[in-house]
């Protein structure tokens, strides 16, 4: 079961060979559940990728730790973290956006909203919010590696945010983006909202409009919470193997003593 967990979580983020890799490109600055999974999608269409996304945490645990790193204000290689990626969206790295961008200086970056706070929100508590603030979540998937480091480096973003913004709720996203929007000059940044499609985005990245290729729409909300309802499953089945081996085993002792 684990490694069916991990292989539906990185089958569709497996970084693939792209010409101009060698150098990142576009940096998103947007939060989590602002479409990032469909800009993603898109900028691998343009030729930018491949393209980090926090998916990519779940495939490397050394990836993950590295992230941790950077969250604890310790030393960590931006580039080296991002060798071989031709742009990066979503957490973890929207945290650091600042640092990679003076490590590749002539990325541009993208700014991805929402309509609205409350959606944004109401997303961010249907698919992701367990995992950020839970701790019984945190218990739970505890026994199963790749899942807790990812689920560290969540808890990690989520405590940002509130350090940040003062606490959890829909005022994050608004914030957030007069922030960004604050830190770089207006032509430097696109504000976009992935209802937009190609143009905007193409005009900024300086590219032609794809012919014959819809903008995608990668609606991940429904595929999320199916897997992070099978990874409390597959936890929940390894601490009651866990605890039926201490148990068997005081057992057997017990028994034997007497």
């Amino acid at each position: 079961m684990i490694d069916w967990i991990h292989k539906r979580l990185t089958i569709q983020n497996r970084k693939i060979d792209y010409k101009d890799a060698d150098y990142l490109k576009v940096i998103g600055a947007g939060l989590p559940r602002t479409g990032t999974s469909s800009l993603k999608a898109a900028l691998e269409i343009l030729g930018f990728g491949p393209c980090h996304h926090m998916a990519h945490v779940f495939e490397d645990a050394q990836r993950a730790e590295q992230f941790i790193c950077a969250f604890d204000d310790r030393q960590v290689d931006f580039s080296e973290l991002m060798k071989g990626y031709g742009s990066t969206v979503d957490a973890p790295t929207v945290v650091f956006y600042k640092d990679i961008h003076r490590t590749y200086p002539k990325a541009k970056i993208i700014l991805t909203v929402r309509d609205s706070a409350e959606k944004w929100f109401e997303s961010v508590q249907n698919t992701i919010g367990s995992s950020g603030t839970d701790l019984s979540y945190l218990i739970i998937v505890y026994p199963i590696r790749f899942i807790r480091l990812q689920c560290l480096v969540n808890r990690k973003v989520f405590q940002t945010w509130i350090k940040d913004y003062g606490s959890l709720g829909p005022h994050i996203h608004d914030l957030h983006n007069e922030k960004i929007i604050k830190e770089n000059r207006k032509d430097d940044l696109l504000v976009f909202n992935v209802k937009e499609g190609w143009p905007p985005l193409c005009k900024f990245l300086d590219v032609p409009i794809p012919e014959n290729i819809p903008f995608p729409n990668v609606n991940d909300t429904k595929h999320l919470q199916r897997i992070f309802r099978i990874i409390q499953f597959a936890g929940t089945m390894i601490w009651f193997g866990i605890f039926l081996v201490i148990g068997t085993t005081i057992y057997i002792f017990l028994r034997f003593m007497n």
